[in-house]
This record gives structure tokens, C-alpha cells and sequence, in this order.
């Protein structure tokens, strides 16, 4: 079986169990259909945002694909993060539109979270699109440590954004899981850098192999936009 169909199907059976339990884990009943369908896809880019701290756009052993496929895998997921946002912060100001005026002070600080992350998440889709790199940025290094200290701040903005929103995280043990894999996905890129020193797999990689990385996002894609519906549907039977 092809490489990137593994790939794909490994990470769909991951969002699929974590949409899951993050939405029935804690017991809690629905509150309304588009309501927990924009909420839930908010846990849609929480995943996808943690999957790129363990893609990183670096190549892997497996599948022993180009680097331009990890590079576009990379780049592909941080546009679907946007998508998924856009859905989450659509979906919520349509189901509750008072949302809008939490938004000017006194804002409240599940807000003021929100919307620092979505700022980041912007600069971050300019500032590494290939002339806003070479024209902000000196060289790679700047850009890696950089990028990894917005990406960092990113992750634990949104993290902290779901903990105070509260939203169906009311056992401590999914908050502590939620925190627990935020650790791991901002120690995974530095581990990587340490362990490329390490004697690679010899032969040479597949070629043209970047096209892959499409239909791998497009699942992802699929189950963030559609596993929230599923689950919203079930809740408010």
C-alpha cells in the first residue's frame, strides 16, 4: 500500500478517536446544533495544529517520500488550521452573534486568547510564504527558530483558549491529556533536530511524491469538517 495512504489513514483513525474523546469523554450533553458543531471544530484545529508539531515539514523514515512531500504536508495543514478556524469562529458568531461584542474591552480572557491565536495563526500563514521569508527573515536558521517560537506561542494560546472555554473538557483528565500532548508536540521538532544526527536510511528517496500531500490534508480536511457535524447530530438526538 502506497506510503502516504498509510500516512493518511493513520492520522484520520487519530483525529477521529480524539475528536471523540474530547466530545463524549466528559459525559456532558449538547447544547445546540451549531453551536457544538462550530465548538467541536474548534478541537478539529486543535489536532491538526498539533499534527504539524509532528510533521514539521522535515523528512521522515516513512514514508521514504521527498522532501517536498513532508514541506507541502506541512504547508497544506497550517492552510487547513485557517480553514478550521474560520469554520470554529463562523460557526460560534453564527449560532450566538452576541459573541461579536465580547470582542471590544472588557474583553473576556477565553476572547482575548482567541483572538491573540488567530493573529499569530495570520502572521504566520505571510511571514512563511517564500518572498515574505526571504524579505523578513536574514536566513533559514532565523526563520526555524522563529517559526517554531510563533508556532510554541500559537500552541499554548489555543490551548489555554480551550481550557477556558471549558467546552466539554469538565473531567480533569482530558484537560491534563490536552496538556499533556501540547508537552509532547513542542518537544517533538526539538528531539527531531537532536536525533538527525543520527546515520540515516540509505537509498534514495521517491521521487515526485509532492502531489501526495494533497489528498492527505483533504482527509484531514474531511474528518475536521465533517466528524463535528456527526458528533453535534448524535448529541442533539
Amino acid at each position: 500500500m502506497p506510503g502516504w495512504i498509510v500516512l493518511a489513514a493513520l492520522f484520520v483513525l487519530f483525529f477521529i478517536v480524539f475528536l471523540l474523546v474530547f466530545t463524549f469523554g466528559g459525559g456532558q450533553p449538547g447544547v445546540a446544533g451549531v453551536w457544538d458543531v462550530a465548538m467541536i471544530g474548534g478541537y478539529s484545529a486543535l489536532f491538526v495544529l498539533l499534527q504539524m508539531f509532528f510533521l514539521t515539514g522535515r523528512p521522515l523514515e516513512r514514508p521514504f517520500y521527498e522532501g517536498k512531500f513532508f514541506i507541502r504536508l506541512h504547508e497544506y495543514a497550517g492552510y487547513l488550521v485557517l480553514l478550521l478556524i474560520v469554520a470554529h469562529v463562523g460557526g460560534g458568531l453564527w449560532a450566538e452573534p452576541l459573541l461579536l461584542q465580547d470582542l471590544w474591552p472588557p474583553a473576556l480572557p477565553v476572547m482575548q486568547t482567541g483572538v491573540l491565536a488567530s493573529f499569530i495563526v495570520i502572521i504566520l500563514a505571510i511571514v512563511s510564504q517564500p518572498r515574505w521569508k526571504l524579505a523578513v527573515f536574514r536566513n533559514a536558521r532565523i526563520f526555524r527558530y522563529c517559526h517554531y517560537g510563533l508556532a510554541a506561542a500559537l500552541l499554548c494560546l489555543t490551548g489555554l483558549h480551550a481550557w477556558q472555554a471549558d467546552f466539554r473538557t469538565a473531567m480533569p483528565a482530558l484537560t491534563v491529556s490536552l496538556a499533556g500532548l501540547s508537552v509532547v508536540a513542542l518537544a517533538v521538532p526539538l528531539s527531531v533536530r537532536v536525533l538527525a544526527a543520527r546515520p540515516r536510511r540509505g537509498g534514495r528517496r521517491q521521487r515526485k511524491t509532492a502531489g501526495f500531500a494533497l489528498p492527505v490534508v483533504v482527509a484531514l480536511g474531511c474528518v475536521g469538517l465533517l466528524v463535528p457535524v456527526l458528533c453535534a447530530v448524535w448529541l442533539d438526538r
